[in-house]
């Protein structure tokens, strides 16, 4: 060697460069794996997960025995109940359902569009909004590229009927009862019947697969395994599914942090 690339041991040696990309010890620690991780179930089925991926958004396990309702070719078992942009990017749910208690604008369509990795079913309103707005919100949320429009319980058969002569994605019709406002939403012609009726969810499914054993059925499946077993057994083909919002994850986290839990 000559002297030149002899290094002097009295010289600190340089700290090696770090990108701005290299995550700091801290974050590393939020890495679940680091390499990619690929596996094969006993039924043949490939997973692969990235080095960052994140399981607390995932649905319950007990909602695969759903029967699944096909759309477009897509075979749908579990739809996510969340307008949360960033749990509905790391959800696994095949489907989110867009729902909330304001009106309806085409800009939030379009914002949680842009996140979702599965189908989008969008709130066109049917309770806080009524009338020609809820036909025209679904005429611009299947331009948008949504997969579908949900209108919520309080409208009448006519809005179900309108908005599928409208538009050719589906209409899912709320209900939270069996009665003749449910009978007439089916019979005008509503795609997917969702079912949202509380602790009686499981009752009002069985009801109306009784006398409609062909109209895919939608439902919510609770908080518990025995619940959405109890709602899928009484007919549900797929069920909505509420996750943790991303404050109560983070709530969570920092606990762990913290040391805490």
């Amino acid at each position: 060697m000559t002297p030149d690339t002899i290094s002097n041991p009295a010289t600190p040696s340089p700290s090696p460069r770090t990108s701005m990309f290299s995550p700091s010890e801290g974050v590393a620690m939020e890495r679940h794996t680091t390499l990619p991780s690929v596996t094969r179930t006993v039924a043949g089925n490939a997973t692969v997960e990235g080095r960052l991926t994140s399981p607390v958004a995932r649905v319950p396990e007990s909602t695969a025995r759903c029967g699944g309702i096909t759309v477009k070719g897509h075979t749908l078992k579990t739809f996510a109940y969340t307008t949360d942009a960033a749990v509905i990017r790391n959800t696994n749910a095949s489907a989110i359902l867009a729902v909330y208690p304001f009106t309806g604008e085409p800009i939030i369509t379009q914002a949680l569009l842009t996140v979702a990795q599965q189908p989008l079913f969008v709130g066109v309103g049917g309770g806080t909004t009524t009338g020609n707005r809820v036909i025209e919100l679904a005429m611009v949320a299947e331009m948008q590229g949504a997969a579908g429009v949900v209108i919520n319980a309080p409208a009448p058969a006519a809005t179900v009927e309108a908005a599928m002569s409208a538009i050719d994605i589906p209409v899912i019709a709320t209900v939270t009862t069996d009665d003749e406002v449910t009978e007439e939403k089916i019979l005008a012609g509503a795609a997917i019947i969702n079912v949202a009726a509380g602790h009686n969810t499981a009752a009002v499914v069985a009801s109306i697969r009784a006398h409609h054993p062909e109209t895919p059925i939608l439902a919510s499946g609770g908080a518990s395994d025995e619940s959405i077993i109890a709602t899928i057994e009484a007919g549900a083909d797929a069920v909505t599914w509420t996750p943790p919002s991303a404050q109560q994850l983070q709530s969570q986290m920092m606990a762990r942090y913290r040391g805490e839990s």
